[in-house]
């Protein structure tokens, strides 16, 4: 992966962390029976692998590059690889947000 993606895919989860007090409030206001901390690293992990596999997607469309499996796989280790490395930073939000 370029440094030029990883930095997007790091923009990218710097934008779903930001969303951590949102998706905060929404899980305690919907009293939900949740853990609610897992659930809302849920919902940072999806909406991380959501836009960063449409960034990754369109950036592979825009370079017509071919979408096979080794490139979809490809693109599943760098956004777990982003991810893992950042998920100190998430708890750190998750815990932040209840506090607050």
């Amino acid at each position: 992966m370029e440094s030029e993606d990883r930095k997007e895919l790091e923009t990218l989860l710097d934008i779903v962390i930001n969303q951590i007090p949102s998706y905060t409030n929404m899980v305690h206001s919907a009293n939900w029976d949740v853990n609610s901390d897992d659930c809302i690293f849920g919902m940072v992990y999806h909406s991380f692998v959501a836009k960063s596999t449409e960034y990754l997607k369109n950036k592979l469309t825009d370079t017509e590059q071919a979408t096979n499996a080794e490139s979809t796989f490809e693109m599943m280790d760098s956004i777990s690889e982003v991810f893992n490395n950042r998920l100190a930073d998430i708890k750190q939000a998750i815990v932040s947000a209840a506090n607050t």
